[in-house]
């Protein structure tokens, strides 16, 4: 069968409309009905919920004196989606060195497809400090640091059986800090933060 040029346009122009209603359902599917879905995976990549750790009370004895308090120290974590591949090794030079950490398990860590990593805790906030300057210098992102409070005990061992001692998630162990643990553990809050996509906060709620 022989087609004219007239028939070949018609059916070009009906594969035309065709391949653009096609075009244009896909569209509106994902704009209706993967909208949510699509949005909250976008979110995601970008926002990670902080906990904010309550600050644990005091033990003094009967004259007043401290038996037990806190000194203000961070928490280095990672948020690994940040750190393109090229910046993973100078960001392990840099926290190996500044944290005293194995630079083989900070590759580990920061080559992991994880939104939210540990690195260390219980950094002095001098040092945290220090390390800040040095990530702006150096331009790194995806590393962050969170306010958190260490116990300290000013007499030492001496009345440790007495008044016990607390692990990393602050909660009492033997003692005082065990027995009156309902009384000095307060209540852990939490806070959004957002970041765009070279990792700079731009959002906090």
């Amino acid at each position: 069968m022989r087609w004219n040029g007239r028939t070949r346009c018609t059916l070009v122009c009906i594969g035309f409309v065709i391949l653009f209603s096609a075009f244009s359902f896909r569209l509106v599917y994902l704009q209706l009905v993967k909208h949510d879905e699509y949005a909250g995976l976008a979110a995601e990549k970008h926002v990670y919920k902080q906990p904010i750790y309550a600050e644990r009370g005091v033990i003094a004895d009967a004259n007043g004196e401290i038996l037990a308090h806190n000194i203000p120290v961070e928490i280095v974590v990672a948020d690994t989606s940040h750190l393109t591949k090229e910046k993973v090794a100078e960001a392990v030079a840099l926290l190996s060195q500044e944290l005293k950490l194995d630079p083989d398990d900070l590759s580990e860590k920061l080559g992991s497809d994880r939104h939210y990593v540990v690195l260390k805790r219980d950094v002095p906030t001098s040092a945290a400090d220090a390390l800040r300057a040095k990530l702006r210098q150096q331009n790194l992102r995806g590393i962050y640091f969170e306010h958190d409070a260490a116990r300290l005990y000013p007499n030492g061992s001496m009345l440790c059986h007495v008044i016990g001692f607390t692990d990393f998630d602050h909660k009492g162990i033997q003692g005082v800090e065990a027995s009156m643990d309902q009384y000095l553990r307060g209540q852990d809050g939490y806070r959004y933060i957002e970041h765009d996509r070279a990792g700079q906060e731009i959002v906090l709620y």
